[in-house]
Order: structure tokens, then sequence, then C-alpha cells
């Protein structure tokens, strides 16, 4: 997307990084998962809906935890990666539900990059993967 260099209404949050500039793992682990429902209000309050907007996960690089098994290390200190999945959400969400996602290999699906939100701060902190889909390669 192209925007306006006088265009006042950008959502940071929205704008994709240069993705030459990472290196994003091909294949990713899920640690774990959460599905994030939208909200409308009804008589003044905000109330849940059944519509998913995105799931969020937490991931590690399988390359990266395939080797560290083999060897017998431990994978707890090797640092997580924030992950969105915002398309086919429906599918993946009851995927989530069943816990067929976790510790399972899947391929990211036209994955970008993006700035991280850290609600605890109310700041820009760190990036984050955002990612079409995902393709559940199996254990």
């Amino acid at each position: 997307m192209t925007y306006n260099m006088t265009d006042t209404n950008i959502k940071i949050g929205l704008l994709d990084l240069e993705i030459s500039q990472f290196d994003i793992p091909k294949k990713v682990v899920i640690l774990s998962v959460r599905v994030n429902n939208k909200y409308k209000e009804v008589n003044g309050e905000n109330v849940k809906t059944d519509e998913v907007t995105k799931i969020t996960c937490t991931v590690l690089d399988a390359d990266k935890v395939k080797v560290l098994t083999e060897m017998g290390i431990s994978t707890d200190d090797l640092k997580a990666i924030n992950l969105e999945i915002v398309s086919n959400v429906d599918k993946i969400a009851k995927l989530a539900q069943s816990e067929a996602l976790l510790n399972v290999p899947v391929e990211l699906i036209q994955p970008k990059v993006r700035l991280a939100w850290n609600m605890a701060r109310s700041n820009w902190g760190g990036v984050k993967l955002v990612c079409e889909d995902i393709k559940v390669l199996g254990a």
C-alpha cells in the first residue's frame, strides 16, 4: 500500500516493515494461542461476539527447536516471537480451541513484520510477525 506523505491518519501499527531486514523463520512451533473476538456495543456495554478478528500466538523457530531437542538441550531459554494470524481465522480458531496447534510445526503464509504495541507501557516496543494464514506441517 502507498500512503501520501501528508496523510495524518496513517495507523503506524498497520505499516509493514521491510522484511529483508529481519531473519524470519520459515517454520515455527506454536507455544500458546489466543483467539481474539470482535466486540460490539449493546445498550452502552461492550459485548463479545462470535466473530473472530485475529489469532495471537507465541512461537519459536522450529529449526532451532529441532536442533536443541536433538542435542538434549532445553528450549526454555529461546526467546519467543509474537505472531498474529489475520486471515482464515475461523478455521484456525477451531484448531486452537482443540489445542491441535500446540507444539506442532507450522509454515507461515505471507509473513510480514510490524511494530508491536506494548500494552503495559502504552507505546510501541519491538516487532511482531503477522501472517495471512498458516499451514500445519504435522509433528
